[in-house]
């Protein structure tokens, strides 16, 4: 018996998977992605208002990255809902 009959690969056949179910993935891990830089960013803009001369473009930033991680939850289950 050689070695590679007793290796089993056990992937998911891609002919299972739906277009839906794989842009539903790609909504999320968009939502993932911007989301923790908004988390970020809103933590920098905080810490930037504690400073002797706070600077406009961290809340700027976080402004513009909660925007869009909102906008992107709204799209996200008016698509998939």
């Amino acid at each position: 018996m050689s070695k590679d009959n007793d290796f089993v690969v056990n992937s998911p056949d891609p002919s299972h998977h739906s277009s839906e179910r794989r842009a539903k993935l790609k909504a999320d891990t968009l939502l993932g992605f911007v989301g923790t830089f908004a988390v970020l960013s809103l933590i920098q803009a905080v810490v930037n208002v504690c400073q002797p001369e706070p600077r406009i473009w961290p809340a700027i930033l976080a402004l513009v990255l909660v925007i869009s991680t909102v906008a992107i939850w709204r799209w996200r289950s008016q698509r998939f809902n």
